[in-house]
């Protein structure tokens, strides 16, 4: 008996050792798998810089060369200067694929600086595609008004602003900006009746302050580009301001983005539809 507990004493503490090691390689195999990928830091300075009207002049150019024209075109236009910009144009207009394109020619002749600029911008718009054509659709139909207020301070400045109000007439339907799964259903202090769809490439779309929600949407339910949301209201923090939607975009890394230069290139779409 006393050979066994001498055993036990001694076996213990590696018991215990292994015990602590498969746990560690457990938690941090789960935080491995759970991590929220990272965004590379060129990525919405760049989108957000980016003039609306040269974005809707480079969907309605590109959408006669082919599915991915648009960022091409925008790719080369927020790049390169308009001369250089029009013989990269011209090659693709000519059927030329963007992997194809001359960079250097005789009246062409472009730094290799400014070749990596321009693939690498494409690369973001396709990742990132909220200027593809037709990929998102304005949140609030009919007659609207709305400015870009994000970062504005809120409760004498104990917080900022982390969206765009969109005002319209109370009881105007909402939709669905995206395609994606309804996340979040209900009230909150400052969103009161609120609804958050995680979208297809990830981010967290906010519908806030709506006078009613739609009452077939339920958490997990896939939602379409379009469906409806609810009506615009005045609740939670609203309710001594104009009917509004207050609508916010969040990353996967829990960063909230300025909404404002998407809804207008969104809103420009749909009244040239």
């Amino acid at each position: 008996m006393r050979r066994m507990l001498r055993y036990l004493k001694w076996k213990k503490p590696y018991w215990l050792v292994n015990l602590i090691l498969i746990l560690l390689i457990g938690f941090f195999a789960w935080q491995g798998i759970h991590k929220t990928p990272s965004i590379p830091d060129d990525v919405y300075p760049y989108l957000t810089s980016l003039p609306g009207e040269l974005i809707l002049e480079a969907q309605n150019e590109g959408n006669m060369i082919s599915t991915t024209g648009w960022a091409d075109t925008l790719a080369i236009k927020s790049t390169l200067s308009p001369e250089q910009a029009q013989y990269l144009l011209a090659q693709l207009k000519s059927g030329t694929p963007f992997k194809r394109l001359l960079w250097q020619t005789e009246v062409l002749q472009l730094r290799e600086e400014q070749i990596k600029q321009v693939k690498r911008r494409r690369e973001v718009l396709i990742t990132y595609p909220f200027y593809e054509p037709d990929r998102f659709i304005f949140p609030v139909p009919g007659k609207i008004w709305y400015t870009d207020t994000f970062g504005a301070d809120r409760e004498g400045g104990a917080r900022i602003h982390e969206g765009t109000d969109i005002f319209s007439a109370e009881g105007t339907p909402l939709i669905s900006v995206c395609s994606g799964k309804v996340e979040k259903l209900g009230w909150n202090r400052l969103g009161g009746e609120r609804v958050g769809v995680r979208g297809e490439d990830g981010n967290y779309y906010y519908y806030a302050h709506l006078q009613r929600i739609e009452p077939t949407l339920h958490i997990g339910q896939d939602i379409r580009k379009g469906d409806l949301i609810g009506t615009i209201g005045h609740t939670g923090d609203a309710l001594t301001t104009p009917d509004h939607l207050h609508f916010g975009i969040e990353l996967p890394n829990g960063e909230w983005i300025n909404p404002y230069p998407f809804l207008y290139v969104w809103e420009q779409q749909k009244l040239a539809d």
